[in-house]
C-alpha cells in the first residue's frame, strides 16, 4: 500500500525533463532539487542518455554534501522525445527500482488501451501528471502540452463553458458530501474533437483532498457515450414521429404524455393535458348511437392486461367533432415488483388507415435503422427460446454474425447464467442481468449488462421478449481500477456558494449545508435535522404539493425533483425558494438518498408579481384614457384598440377589428390621413387634424398622431385620437372675444394716453410748483442765518444748518422722483453695450469723488449685453453708488462684478462686504423710500434700488438680493434675451424703440 509517507518522499526526490531532439538531448530539472544535483551530473553523449532509457541502466553522481550519499537517476514516464528523470539515493535504488518497474508496467498497460483515457491530474498545477495518448488523437493537444503547467486548460477550451460550470458544481456537490480524504464524482459533458465534431464522454473520478480540504489530485477514466447519447435521442424521435397517437398515464390514471398525433388527435396539447385523468382527454363513443364508452385505462389499471378495441369507435376530440379510430391499451409494470406504474394508450386515425399503414411501416423502417445503429445489442426470442430478430451490434458482442445466430436456440450459448432473465420476459415480467458472460471461443470473460421485456400480442398475450445487451467490459475493467487505487480516502464536505441539502428517506435524517443556514438567516454553520422538522418550515400552501412531488420523484415517476415554494426564514418571514434534487437508487431502483440544492428566487418572483400587475394596469390604463387608442399594422388592420375610441366611432370593440384604420376617418381626409401613415412608418412620427366618422352622430373632429412602434416583435403604428370638438369651439369664442377685446384695448389706449398726459403734468407742477417754495425757504434762512449772525447763539445756527440739510434732502427727493418717472417713461433705444467698460468708468468716478478711500474693485471683463445705454448705466451706477457707500466702514473695502450662469439664464451680480442686511427685509429693497439703515448710518432717499428695479423690468429682467448683517451684500439682475453671454453672433448694434 502507498502511505502518505511515500507521497512525502517522491515530492521531496528531485526530477528532471529530458528531449530528443535528433541526435541531441537536453536535460532540464523540475524541482529545487533537481536544481542542486545538476552541477553533479557530468555532461554526457546523447546515446549515454539513450542508453539510460532503453536499458534501464541507473546513472550514478557524487554526493551533494557529506550529509547525504549518492544518487541514483532512473527513468521515470516517456511520452514521445520527452523523458522525465527521477533520482533516488543510491542506497535505496534497488526498492526503488522493483517500484519503479511495477509502475511503469501498470501505467503502460492502462495508458496503451484506445477505449478509455486514464488519467492523473495535479489540480494546483492544472497539469496531467500522465493521461493516455488517445487524448492527443481525439483533442489534437499534445502530451505534452496537457503535462505543462495549465495544460488542464487546452481541453477546456473544447468544452462548451455550461457543461464546464455544471461539471464545477457537480465536482463541488461531491466533495460537500464526502466525510473521508478523497470524493467519487461522475460527469457527463460534450467535447469538440480535432475534426470540429461534436462527442459525449462520460468521466469517472476520484477527487484526492489535502488537509485544508482543498483538491490536490484527481485520478479517473474517460469513456465515450456520444452513440448512447444518440440512442436515447432517436428513442424520443421515433415516438413523437410515428404515425400513431400515444398517450401514457400514470398509475392514478392522469396523462404523463402525449406524443404530436395523440395532440392531433384529441385536440389536446400536451400542455393542457399532463395531469387530466385519461377518461376526459380520451372520450370514447359509440359508432352507431354515441352512447358514452368506458376509457380502457382503468381496466388495464386493474387488470395488468391489455385491453384492445377494434370495433367501431368514435372518439370526440376537445371541440366537439368526432372521429372513428381504434383503440388499444397496455400496461406500463416496474422494474421491481411488477406492478403496474401506469398505462400505454395508442390511438389510430381510421379515417386514413392507408395512410397510417404506410406510416406506421415509415416507422418501423425508422425504427428497424435505429436498432441497426445502435451501440447496444438487440435480439427478439419467441417462447421457444430462439433469436428471431437481432442487430449487427448483437453479433459483434458474441463474436458471431446475425446470419449464424438467427433462429438459434438460446440454449446453445457458452454461458447460459443470464436464461433467468431471458424466462422473466417469458413470464410477463421485465428482468435485468448484470454480471460476467464466458465466451464460446474460450477468450477473456466480458462484463455484460442485459435487460429484457415481454413482447405482447394484441390482446396482451406474452410472444415472446426483447431483450437490450451492452458490453460493459471496458467501463468495467476501469472502474474497478479507480476503487483498488481510491481505497485509500473518504468523503469530505465542504460549503458551498448554493444551499445544499442530503436527506435519508429511510431514516428521514436531513443535512443543510452552511450556505443554506445562511439564505434561512440562521448563524449555525451546518445542521442536521429531520424532513418533518423541514416540512415544517414550508408555507402551508406548499406543502402538499412538495410533498406530493418529492414522492413521485423517489417512485421514479420523474427524472428529478424540482419545485419553487416558500419557506420560514429564522425572522419568521417568508421567502420564495427553489429546490432541485435527484435520487441515488441501488439494484431494485429503490431510492436510499437524495441530494440536491436550493436557491433564494424571491427577488425573481416579486419581479413576476410586479410584471403581471403592470400588464393588468397598462391595460387598464389604455382602457382608462381620455383619448382615442389603437395599434394598426403597416397596411392598417387593426390589432389593439380602446374602449375610448370605440365610443368616439361609435362601434363595438370587437366589430372595428373587421375595419381597416384608415376607414374610420371621413372620406375627404382618406389619402391625407394614409399618406401621414406611411409617414409616421418611414420618419417615427406624425400628426393631422382629422375627423372620425359616427354613423349615430356627426364627424367628431379629432387630432390624429401617428408613432411607430415596437409590439409583438414587429414595427406597428400607435394611432392616439383626441376629440378637439371643445377646442374647435373654444376657438370659434376666441375669434368672437378677439374682436370684442379690440374694441376694449382701443377704448383703453385712449384712456391710457390721457393718463400719460396727466402724468407729464404732474411731475411738471413737481418739478417747478414744488421747487419754488423750496428756493425761497433756502434764500430766507441764509439770509436770515448770515445777516443775523451775531444775534443768534450756537443751537439756533445749529437749527439753521439741519433746516437747510432739510431743504436739500426735500430737493434731491424730487429730482429722485423725477428721475423714476423718467425712467419709466423713456423709450428703450437697445444697442450693444460693454458693461465691463461701463463699470470700470463708474468705478474711477467714485474714486475721484472720494479719494481718500482705498476700495478693491474686481471687475469680469467681456460681459456684453444689448439694452438701453442711459438706462443700464443708471442701474449700474446706483448699484455700484451702495456698494461704496455701505462699504465706507470697512478698512478693506472690496466690490466685485460679475456674472454667473444659472440653469436657464445669465445672472449679472454685485457684490460687496459692507455693512448687508437682513434677509428679513429682503422685500422691502426695491420699494421707493425704503430704508433699511437710518441717515445718521448712511445717507440716501431710498430711491436708487427702486429705480434699478423699474431699469431691470423694462429690459424683460429680474432683480434680488441676498445678504447678512456686517458679512456684505450680493444684488443680482438679469436682462432677459437681451443677454448676450458673450455670443458671439451678435450684431454691432440694435436698437428697438420701445413703448414705456
Amino acid at each position: 500500500m502507498h502511505s502518505d509517507e511515500d507521497d512525502t518522499r517522491d515530492a521531496a526526490l528531485p526530477r528532471w525533463r529530458l528531449t530528443f531532439v535528433g541526435e541531441r538531448a537536453t536535460l532540464r530539472a523540475l524541482n529545487a532539487r533537481a536544481e542542486e544535483l545538476n552541477a553533479l551530473i557530468p555532461e554526457r553523449e546523447s546515446i549515454h542518455w539513450k542508453a539510460l532509457v532503453e536499458h534501464q541502466a541507473p546513472l550514478i553522481v557524487g554526493a551533494i554534501d557529506q550529509a547525504s550519499g549518492a544518487w541514483a537517476l532512473h527513468t521515470d514516464t516517456v511520452s514521445g522525445n520527452d523523458v522525465t528523470i527521477l533520482g533516488v539515493p543510491a542506497n535505496d535504488q534497488d526498492t526503488c527500482r522493483r517500484e519503479l518497474d511495477a509502475l511503469h508496467q501498470k501505467i503502460a498497460d492502462a495508458l496503451s488501451c484506445s477505449v478509455h483515457v486514464l488519467y492523473r491530474l495535479d489540480y494546483k498545477r492544472k497539469a496531467y501528471e500522465y493521461i493516455s495518448p488517445v487524448v492527443a488523437r481525439v483533442c489534437g493537444v499534445s502530451i505534452e502540452q496537457l503535462r505543462m503547467d495549465d495544460g488542464l486548460l487546452a481541453l477546456h477550451a473544447r468544452i462548451p463553458p455550461d457543461d464546464l460550470e455544471r461539471n464545477r458544481e457537480l465536482i463541488q456537490a461531491a466533495i460537500s458530501n464526502c466525510r473521508r480524504e478523497y470524493a467519487d464524482c461522475n460527469l457527463e459533458y460534450r467535447l469538440r474533437d480535432i475534426k470540429g465534431r461534436t462527442r459525449w464522454f462520460r468521466d469517472s473520478m476520484r477527487i484526492f483532498l489535502d488537509a485544508e480540504k482543498n483538491i490536490a489530485y484527481l485520478n479517473g477514466a474517460i469513456l465515450e457515450i456520444t452513440e448512447t447519447r444518440m440512442t436515447s435521442e432517436h428513442f424520443r424521435v421515433t415516438l413523437h414521429s410515428i404515425g400513431d397517437g400515444v398517450i401514457t398515464t400514470d398509475a392514478r390514471g392522469r396523462v404523463s404524455l402525449l406524443n404530436t398525433q395523440a395532440e392531433v388527435l384529441t385536440g389536446w396539447s400536451q400542455a393542457d393535458a399532463l395531469g387530466e385523468p385519461a377518461d376526459r382527454v380520451l372520450r370514447l363513443r359509440d359508432a352507431d348511437d354515441d352512447a358514452d364508452l368506458v376509457c380502457p385505462v382503468a381496466e388495464v389499471l386493474k387488470s395488468g392486461k391489455t385491453v384492445r378495441n377494434d370495433g367501431a369507435l368514435n372518439l370526440e376530440r376537445r371541440d366537439g367533432a368526432r372521429i372513428a379510430i381504434t383503440v388499444s391499451a397496455a400496461p406500463i409494470f416496474g422494474s421491481g415488483d411488477g406492478a403496474t406504474q401506469g398505462v400505454v394508450v395508442v390511438i389510430r386515425d381510421e379515417r386514413q388507415t392507408r395512410e397510417s399503414l404506410e406510416r406506421l411501416h415509415e416507422s418501423e423502417s425508422r425504427y428497424r435503422t435505429l436498432v441497426e445503429s445502435s451501440p447496444v445489442g438487440i435480439f427478439h426470442y419467441d417462447q421457444g427460446l430462439r433469436i428471431t430478430f437481432l442487430n449487427q451490434r448483437f453479433a459483434e458482442i458474441l463474436g458471431s454474425t446475425q446470419y449464424d445466430l438467427i433462429n438459434t436456440p438460446l440454449a446453445t450459448l457458452a454461458d447460459q447464467s443470464f436464461m433467468p432473465t431471458i424466462r422473466a420476459a417469458l413470464s410477463g415480467q421485465p428482468g435485468r442481468y448484470e454480471g460476467e458472460y464466458l465466451p464460446s471461443d474460450g477468450s477473456a470473460p466480458m462484463r455484460l449488462s442485459m435487460r429484457t421485456a415481454p413482447a405482447l400480442g394484441v390482446t396482451g398475450e406474452v410472444l415472446g421478449g426483447v431483450a437490450i445487451v451492452e458490453d460493459n467490459t471496458a467501463r468495467y475493467e476501469a472502474e474497478r481500477k479507480l476503487r483498488e487505487s481510491e481505497t485509500r480516502y473518504a468523503l469530505a464536505m465542504r460549503g458551498t456558494n448554493e444551499g445544499l441539502w442530503d436527506w435519508n428517506p429511510l431514516s428521514k435524517e436531513l443535512f443543510l449545508s452552511s450556505r443554506l443556514m445562511v439564505l434561512l438567516g440562521e448563524s449555525a454553520e451546518s445542521i442536521r435535522t429531520t424532513s418533518d422538522a423541514w416540512l415544517a418550515r414550508l408555507h402551508p400552501d406548499d406543502r402538499e404539493i412538495y410533498y406530493a412531488r418529492m414522492v413521485a420523484h423517489l417512485k421514479g415517476e420523474t427524472n428529478h425533483f424540482e419545485f419553487e415554494f416558500r419557506l420560514a426564514t429564522h425572522s419568521g418571514d417568508y421567502r420564495w425558494f427553489r429546490s432541485r434534487g435527484v435520487a441515488q437508487r441501488d439494484d431494485d431502483g429503490t431510492a436510499y438518498r437524495m441530494v440536491g440544492s436550493i436557491g433564494d428566487i424571491t427577488a425573481r418572483k416579486r419581479a413576476q408579481m410586479q410584471l403581471n400587475n403592470e400588464l393588468t394596469f397598462s391595460r387598464t390604463l389604455v382602457d382608462s384614457l381620455p383619448v382615442g387608442l389603437c395599434v394598426t399594422r403597416r397596411d392598417g388592420t387593426i390589432t389593439l384598440i380602446n374602449q375610448h375610441f370605440s365610443r368616439m366611432v361609435g362601434l363595438a370593440t370587437r366589430d372595428l377589428r373587421e375595419f381597416n384604420c384608415v376607414e374610420l376617418v371621413v372620406e375627404e381626409d382618406r389619402p391625407f390621413i394614409y399618406q401621414r401613415m406611411e409617414r409616421a412608418f418611414e420618419d417615427g412620427l406624425a400628426w393631422a387634424e382629422t375627423a372620425l366618422v359616427n354613423p349615430d352622430e356627426d364627424p367628431l373632429p379629432v387630432n390624429w398622431l401617428v408613432r411607430r412602434v415596437k409590439l409583438y416583435d414587429s414595427d406597428q403604428l400607435l394611432c392616439i385620437a383626441t376629440d378637439i370638438s371643445d377646442r374647435k369651439r373654444a376657438e370659434e369664442q376666441m375669434r368672437n372675444l378677439n374682436r370684442e377685446l379690440e374694441l376694449r384695448v382701443e377704448d383703453r389706449t385712449q384712456q391710457l394716453a390721457a393718463a400719460v398726459k396727466e402724468l407729464e403734468a404732474f411731475s411738471y407742477s413737481v418739478s417747478h410748483d414744488l421747487r419754488a417754495p423750496l428756493r425761497a425757504i433756502d434764500g430766507y434762512s441764509r439770509i436770515i442765518r448770515d445777516d443775523y449772525r451775531e444775534a443768534f447763539n450756537d443751537e439756533a445756527h445749529t437749527l439753521f444748518d439741519r433746516m437747510l440739510a432739510a431743504v436739500a434732502r426735500m430737493s434731491e427727493l424730487i429730482d429722485d422722483l423725477l428721475e423714476l418717472s423718467r425712467v419709466s417713461r423713456r423709450p428703450l433705444k437697445r444697442r450693444l453695450i460693454n458693461m465691463s467698460a461701463m463699470a470700470h468708468v463708474i468705478a474711477d468716478n467714485l474714486r475721484h469723488a472720494d479719494p481718500s478711500r482705498e476700495v478693491s474693485f474686481d471687475i469680469e471683463d467681456g460681459m456684453e449685453v444689448i439694452a438701453d445705454e442711459n438706462l443700464l448705466k443708471i442701474a449700474i451706477e446706483n448699484l455700484l453708488g451702495n456698494a461704496w457707500k455701505f462699504t465706507s466702514k470697512c478698512d478693506q473695502a472690496r466690490i466685485r462684478f460679475y456674472r454667473k450662469r444659472r440653469p436657464d439664464e445669465i445672472a449679472y451680480c454685485v457684490e460687496d462686504n459692507g455693512a448687508g442686511f437682513d434677509m428679513r427685509y429682503a422685500d422691502k429693497l426695491f420699494g421707493a423710500f425704503q430704508r433699511l439703515h437710518t441717515d445718521r448710518d448712511f445717507e440716501g432717499t431710498g430711491i436708487g434700488l427702486a429705480t434699478v428695479a423699474r431699469i431691470i423690468q423694462r429690459h424683460g429682467g429680474n432683480v434680488d438680493a441676498e445678504g447678512a448683517p456686517n458679512e456684505g451684500a450680493r444684488f443680482y439682475f438679469t436682462l432677459g434675451e437681451s443677454d448676450l453671454a458673450g455670443s458671439e453672433n451678435a450684431s454691432t448694434e440694435r436698437e428697438t424703440n420701445d413703448a414705456s
